[in-house]
């Protein structure tokens, strides 16, 4: 008796659970989708990020470089001057 009851009952569960469970296998895909196009979007903008800091230290060191022409060009005119 006990055994007819528990299969009607798997029965009438069982289309529910699929149903349940299929929507959330398709909601972990879109989910896993997402993901690795953000990891994928991380990965690009950090080797963007590399190209522009390197990028960056080279304009550093030709305004450093700048600079000092211009401090020594200053030096050399102030220094006309005085004689």
């Amino acid at each position: 008796m006990e055994l007819e009851n528990l299969s009607e009952v798997a029965e009438f569960i069982s289309p529910q659970i699929a149903s349940s469970v299929t929507s959330i296998i398709t909601l972990l895909k879109a989910i896993g989708v997402l993901f690795l196009i953000y990891v994928i979007y991380l990965i690009i903008n950090f080797i963007l990020n590399v190209k522009k800091n390197k990028r960056i230290k080279e304009i550093e060191k030709k305004v450093g470089l700048i600079d000092k022409k211009i401090d020594l060009l200053l030096n050399k005119k102030s220094l006309k001057k005085r004689k």
